[in-house]
C-alpha cells in the first residue's frame, strides 16, 4: 500500500528498522560492502554464529562457509548471482566460531541506487539447524530402512529357492509311488501329499515373487490379450477348488471381447489368487461371481463373494504383504498373506488400480481390478488367447 508523502514517517521508518536490525531474532541482517566485506553485524547474527561484532566486521563473508562449499567457490558464486540477478538464494551449512554447523536459509541481495550502481548486499538468515537435523535423521532413517527392506528380499528370494529345490523330486516321487499303490489309503495318502506339495510350491514362488518384486519390480512380457479367454482359463483352473468346497462358481462377462496390453502370465495369477481367496472364504453353498465390463477407458474386473467378508479395521490394509484377517486366519490357517500384496503390485506395473469392499464381517467381500483398456484402432502385439 502507498502512503500519501503527508503520512510517511521516514524517522518512524528508521527507527523501526534500527530497532529490528539491533534486536531481531528471527532473522539475521548482515550488511556487505561491493566486494562481499562485512559491514553491518547485527546481534542476532552474534546469536546464530557467535561472532561478535567487533570480530566479524571487516571480514568477507567467506569466512562464515564451510571448507567445502569454499572449495567450490560458493561464497563467490553466490555474489555473483546477486550482482546479475539482484538476489540469490542461501539454504546451506554456514560455520559457527566455536566449528560447528548451522544450517541456514534465506537470500542475499543487491542494493542499487538511483544509477543502477551496486552499493552492497543484505544478506538474511534464518536459523533451521533444527528441521535440517530432523530431515537428516529422517534420510539417515530411510536409508536404514532401505537396507534392511533388500536384507528381507534377499532372504525372501533365498528362502524361497531353498523350499523350491526339493519339490521336483518329490513331486516326482509321489507320481511314481501313485502308480504302482494303488490302494484306497495309498491314494488317499498321496493325494494329501500332492496336494501340501502344492501349497508348498504356491508359498515358494509367493516368496520369491514377493521379493523380485519388491526389489526391482516385475519385469512385464506384454502381449495383446482377449480377456474374457484369460478369466474363462483361470475359472476353468478354479472350479475344482469350487466343487471341493461346495461354492458355485460364476463367471459373468461382457460379450463383446475386451482386448487390453497385458503380461498374460501375471494376469492369470491376479484372477487365480482372488478366486482362490474368494473360493477360500466363503462358506460351503455360498456363490463366487467372477464380472468383466469396459468402463469408459478401462476395464473392471470384478471378484464378488458370499464369504466372510473384511472387518473394518483391516479393509485399509488388506493389501499390505503378511496381512490376514483373524476370521480369515481362523477358517483357513496357513499362508503367508502375501498374495494380495503381490496383486496389487501387478496390477500396479500394468498402470492399473485394485480395491476392495465390504460392508462388514459375514457380510461378502468385493475386489475390483482396474486396467487400461486398448484404445480402438490401435495396432495389435502379438495376440494371445
Amino acid at each position: 500500500m502507498n502512503l500519501p508523502p503527508e503520512r510517511f514517517d521516514a524517522e518512524l521508518v528508521r527507527t523501526v528498522l534500527e530497532a529490528y536490525y539491533a534486536h531481531g531474532i528471527a532473522e539475521a541482517v548482515v550488511v556487505l560492502d561491493p566486494q562481499g566485506i562485512i559491514v553491518g553485524w547485527p546481534k542476532s547474527a552474534q546469536e546464530l554464529l557467535g561472532y561478535t561484532e567487533e570480530e566479524a566486521v571487516g571480514q568477507p563473508i567467506s569466512r562464515i562457509f564451510t571448507p567445502a562449499d569454499l572449495q567450490r567457490k560458493i561464497d563467490v558464486y553466490e555474489l555473483e548471482v546477486a550482482r546479475k540477478d539482484g538476489y540469490a538464494e542461501d539454504d546451506r551449512w554456514h560455520l559457527r566460531k566455536d566449528g560447528t554447523r548451522a544450517w541456514v536459509t534465506g537470500t542475499l541481495s543487491a542494493v542499487r541506487d538511483a544509477s543502477g550502481t551496486i552499493r552492497g548486499f543484505v544478506k538474511i538468515m534464518r536459523d533451521r539447524t533444527d528441521l535440517r537435523t530432523k530431515m537428516e535423521h529422517l534420510e539417515k532413517d530411510l536409508r536404514d530402512r532401505e537396507g534392511e527392506a533388500q536384507r528381507v528380499q534377499l532372504f525372501l528370494h533365498t528362502l524361497g529357492h531353498e523350499l523350491r529345490n526339493p519339490l521336483s523330486p518329490l513331486t516326482m516321487a509321489t507320481t511314481l509311488l501313485a502308480a504302482r499303490e494303488t490302494s484306497p489309503a495309498s491314494v488317499q495318502a498321496i493325494a494329501i501329499i500332492h496336494r501340501q506339495i502344492a501349497v508348498l510350491k504356491g508359498l515358494a514362488d509367493d516368496l520369491m515373487d514377493l521379493a523380485r518384486g519388491e526389489h526391482a519390480g516385475f519385469e512385464l512380457a506384454l502381449e495383446r490379450v482377449h480377456l474374457q479367454r484369460l478369466l474363462l482359463d483361470a475359472v476353468g483352473d478354479m472350479q475344482s477348488a469350487a466343487r471341493q468346497k461346495q461354492v458355485t462358481l460364476v463367471p459373468v462377462l461382457q460379450e463383446v471381447p475386451i482386448y487390453i496390453d497385458a503380461d498374460r502370465r501375471r494376469l492369470l495369477q491376479v484372477a487365480l489368487n482372488l478366486l482362490g481367496n474368494a473360493i477360500k472364504y466363503t462358506h460351503p453353498g455360498g456363490q463366487v461371481f467372477l464380472k468383466a465390463v469396459e468402463e469408459v477407458h478401462e476395464v473392471a474386473i470384478r471378484v464378488e463373494d458370499t464369504g466372510i467378508g473384511i472387518s473394518a479395521e483391516m479393509l485399509p490394509k488388506i493389501f499390505d504383504f503378511f496381512t490376514q484377517d483373524a476370521a480369515a486366519r481362523k477358517m483357513a490357517p496357513g499362508g503367508l498373506g502375501v498374495g494380495l500384496g503381490l496383486v496389487r503390485q501387478i496390477v500396479e506395473a500394468h498402470h492399473g488400480s485394485v480395491g476392495a469392499r465390504s460392508a462388514g464381517q459375514e457380510k461378502g467381500s468385493e475386489f475390483t481390478v482396474r486396467l487400461p483398456l486398448v484404445a480402438r484402432g490401435n495396432s495389435p502385439l502379438r495376440a494371445a488367447g
